[in-house]
C-alpha cells in the first residue's frame, strides 16, 4: 500500500506543472468600439461593449474610438483605465506600472503592465489613418490598383515612426528586454492575406506596406501565426455591421514575445442582442 501512496504522490506532483503550462498567461483584445460604443444608444451600446469584453475573458484591451466611454467601461469591468487623448486607451485587469506612450496622443498610448508573478509586458493601443475610402461597395472598382494601394499609405508612414519611437522609449527607460504587444485598428490589410494562393478570395495579390513594416521590425502577427490558412470571411474584422462592404482583416495584434505561444486567436462579432461596433473584436491568448 505504501508504494501505491508514493506513486499517487508522484503522479499528483507531475500533474500540477502540466496544468500550469497549459493555462493561458495573458488574453489580449484589440477593438475599435465605434464612436464610444454609442451607435445603438448612449447607455445600451457601452453596456454591450462591456458584455462582449467580459464574455471574451480578455485581460488587457487595446481600444480605439474610446470617445468618452472608457472610464465607465473599465469601471464596470473592474479594470485599470489608461487613456491618452480621446481615441486610444488601454483597459487592464493587471496593474499599469508606467506610461510609455509615444507619437501623437490620438494615435498611440502605451503602458508597462505587470502580470501575475511579476513579469511585465509593454502594451500599446494604436489607431492608424487611411487616405481614401476603399471598403464601401464599388469604391475599389472605381480606382486603379495604384490608387487602392495608396489609400493605405499613411498607415505605413505613421506605423514606421511609432515603431521607431517605441524602441527608443523602451530602451531609454530600461525596458528594452520586455515583450512588446501592439493592438489596434491599422486601417490597412495584410501582405500575409493578399497572396497568390488567395487570389480567388481577394481578386489580386497586394504586398500591403503597413503589415510589412511591422513584420520587418520583428513582430509576429499573432492571429496569422495560429491561422496560416487564409479565410477572408472568418478572418475579417471589417465589418460585421456592413456585410455589403469589403470584408477585410484590418485590426491586428502583433508581438515580440518569442517564449510565449499563441494558443487561441479569434474574431468576435456576435452579441445576443446586437453587436455594438462596426469593427469585430480580435482576441489572442498567450501561454508559456
Amino acid at each position: 500500500m505504501r508504494w501505491l501512496l508514493l506513486l499517487s504522490l508522484i503522479l499528483l506532483g507531475c500533474e500540477t506543472p502540466i496544468r500550469e503550462t497549459g493555462r493561458p498567461k495573458l488574453s489580449v483584445m484589440a477593438w475599435n468600439i465605434w464612436h464610444g460604443g454609442r451607435e445603438d444608444g448612449e447607455q445600451i451600446g457601452p453596456q454591450r461593449v462591456v458584455e462582449v469584453i467580459r464574455d471574451s475573458g480578455a485581460d488587457v484591451v487595446g481600444m480605439q474610438e474610446t470617445y468618452g466611454s472608457g472610464r465607465w467601461i473599465s469601471g464596470e469591468l473592474g479594470f485599470h483605465f489608461h487613456p491618452r487623448g480621446t481615441n486610444v486607451s488601454i483597459h487592464s485587469r493587471y496593474p499599469v506600472i508606467e506610461d510609455v506612450s509615444v507619437f501623437e496622443e490620438f494615435k498611440c498610448v502605451g503602458a508597462i503592465i505587470e502580470l501575475p508573478g511579476g513579469s511585465r509586458v509593454a502594451f500599446y493601443s494604436i489607431w492608424l489613418p487611411y487616405d481614401a475610402e476603399i471598403w464601401a461597395a464599388g469604391t475599389r472598382e472605381a480606382k486603379a490598383r495604384e490608387e487602392v494601394i495608396a489609400a493605405c499609405a499613411s498607415s505605413a508612414i505613421d506605423l514606421a515612426e511609432i515603431l521607431e519611437q517605441i524602441h527608443a522609449r523602451l530602451t531609454a527607460g530600461g525596458h528594452a528586454d520586455l515583450p512588446v504587444i501592439i493592438a489596434g485598428d491599422f486601417n490597412s490589410m495584410s501582405h500575409l492575406d493578399y497572396i497568390e494562393s488567395t487570389r480567388e478570395q481577394f481578386g489580386e495579390v497586394i504586398a500591403w506596406k503597413t503589415s510589412r513594416v511591422i513584420t520587418a521590425a520583428g513582430f509576429r502577427d499573432a492571429y496569422r501565426s495560429l491561422h496560416p490558412n487564409v479565410n477572408r470571411l472568418r478572418d475579417r474584422t471589417w465589418t460585421p455591421r456592413f456585410p455589403e462592404q469589403q470584408q477585410d482583416r484590418i485590426d491586428f495584434i502583433y508581438d515580440t514575445w518569442p517564449d510565449a505561444r499563441v494558443v487561441e486567436a479569434r474574431v468576435i462579432d456576435k452579441h445576443d442582442e446586437q453587436f455594438p461596433s462596426d469593427h469585430a473584436a480580435l482576441i489572442v491568448r498567450y501561454s508559456q
